[in-house]
């Protein structure tokens, strides 16, 4: 077995629940805490005033919205239509890397400045998947066309997105596609298509990686595109999973989604993403059914998991641990503070951040991705994160690396008043707290939030237009987002 897809599966189911549709009752309430719960699984931090809606709405209103498809964004720069240099020299290699760093921005804005839809989170979801290097790449017109391509197809059909994955040129250069022939076949992708993208280990054998390698022979890139060159492709009989003719890379594709165990892979990943690390195969293989009976169309699967009973289960509420671009660009938008030139925060302090705490946009740590979960909390990134949060409610400009951020404080006052009721303290607190954390405020977090909020005055004196409001606020707001719940979402 291949230890990076291993991992011990709990021996007790979490919860009864299934995917029959959540029905509002007093025991599970359309409120703020399964609203905030629905948002933050599929939005980077949603804000108070998100989430003040959504209760006001349908859950079935609100993920109609989020699977509504966007339109594409303006791309970074007029060179991602430019090809990319042949065989670079220095000046061009250095160019290349401030293309590549400039995508990051360009994608990290995107994420701390989205509006409600599940597009950004699905597009990470995608780049995780279809883990890709640009360090490897080095081409960032190819690294832009292929996170296009996971935008387009973010909640679409999943074997459409199989299909163009395999001639994708990012991919093509990263898996050495590029170099696969007729005579001398390589077996890096064919191998990771069955391993990491569609099937899972254990459900192919040696020959079937060895025949699928050589039925996709023949693609090569020129410039931004890939094309089929058919002298380079292997028109022999091959046997994949079975099945023998002159296969090619629709053949492939069309064999590996007639296995019932693909649609279980996909919906496995799809359940770590949305409810918990460790899968209720039960729930899964539901899931898989609808999914093979839609034609592998994610939107019904989607739709049926974020409405069910299984979703909004108490056992789910705040059971998943923030990845870091969660924790910083999530906190960021939750906070209301805008990303990009003259805004509150630069994209490049966020992209920076984000990878001082284990995840560089555009750089997973290798092809099987971020292994995330408890992997994201260490006893060296825990400090950091809550310096991180620390940064944001402060606004003060600092170093990150050897790199100088010159940033614009929140507008703390604003904040507070995007709560329901924020002249009242003890109903402020019990906001911030619903809010901001997965969880519902108890008797002794009010009183160590009053305690913050008020600095010994009474309950009634509380005034968030008073001289010095501001930096019992601010403390408050550090306090929340260094508690140990405020990690998880």
């Amino acid at each position: 077995m291949n230890e990076r897809l291993t991992q011990p599966a709990p021996k007790l189911a979490r919860t009864t629940a299934g995917l029959e549709r959540y029905v509002p009752n007093k025991a599970q309430p359309w409120d703020d805490v399964r609203a905030g719960h629905l948002l933050r699984r599929t939005v980077f931090g949603p804000t108070p005033t998100e989430i003040n809606e959504a209760i006001r709405s349908r859950p079935e209103d609100v993920v109609e919205q989020l699977l509504t498809d966007q339109r594409l964004p303006d791309p970074p720069d007029t060179w991602v239509n430019e090809d990319p240099f042949v065989r670079p020299d220095r000046d061009q290699r250095r160019i290349q890397r401030e293309q590549l760093d400039q995508t990051r921005q360009w994608w990290m804005t995107l994420i701390a400045n989205q509006g409600l839809s599940l597009t950004e989170k699905m597009t990470l979801f995608w780049h995780n998947h279809f883990a890709t290097q640009a360090v490897d790449v080095k081409r960032p017109q190819l690294m832009f066309k292929q996170n296009t391509r996971f935008r387009q197809s973010a909640f679409g059909n999943f074997k459409t997105l199989v299909l163009a994955m395999n001639t994708d040129p990012a991919m093509l250069y990263y898996l050495d596609g590029r170099l696969n022939r007729v005579g001398k076949p390589n077996e890096n992708y064919a191998r990771e298509l069955m391993e990491l993208f569609t099937m899972g280990v254990g459900n192919y054998t040696e020959q079937d990686v060895g025949e699928a390698s050589r039925a996709l022979t023949g693609w090569v890139v020129d410039g931004r595109r890939s094309r089929l060159n058919d002298s380079r492709h292997d028109k022999g009989q091959k046997t994949i999973l079975g099945e023998t003719g002159n296969w090619n890379d629709l053949s492939v594709t069309r064999i590996i989604f007639d296995q019932p165990v693909t649609a279980r892979f996909i919906c496995r990943k799809l359940y770590q993403e949305f409810v918990y690390h460790y899968p209720d195969e039960h729930i899964v293989d539901q899931l898989a059914q609808i999914l093979r009976e839609n034609d592998y169309e994610l939107k019904p699967v989607l739709e049926t998991l974020l409405l069910s009973a299984h979703f909004f289960d108490d056992s789910t509420i705040g059971s998943k641990i923030k990845s870091p671009i969660d924790l910083t660009a999530g906190t960021a938008r939750s906070l209301g503070l805008r990303v990009g030139e003259g805004d509150n925060l630069t994209a490049e302090f966020l992209v920076d951040q984000a990878e001082d705490l284990g995840q560089k946009l555009l750089d997973p740590p290798n092809v099987a991705g971020w292994q995330g979960y408890r992997s994201w909390i260490s006893t060296n990134t825990l400090p950091k994160r809550h310096l991180h949060t620390d940064k944001l409610v402060d606004g003060k400009s600092h170093f990150v690396g050897r790199n100088y951020y010159t940033m614009n404080p929140m507008d703390h006052k604003a904040y507070i008043k995007t709560f329901p009721n924020p002249w009242d303290a003890t109903e402020l607190v019990h906001s911030m707290g619903r809010c901001m954390t997965s969880f519902p405020v108890d008797a002794e977090r009010e009183e160590m939030f009053l305690t913050v909020l008020l600095e010994g005055a009474e309950v009634y004196d509380w005034n968030p237009d008073a001289t010095g409001a501001k930096f019992r606020m601010a403390n408050l707001l550090k306090l929340i987002l260094e508690l140990p719940e405020y990690q998880l979402g």
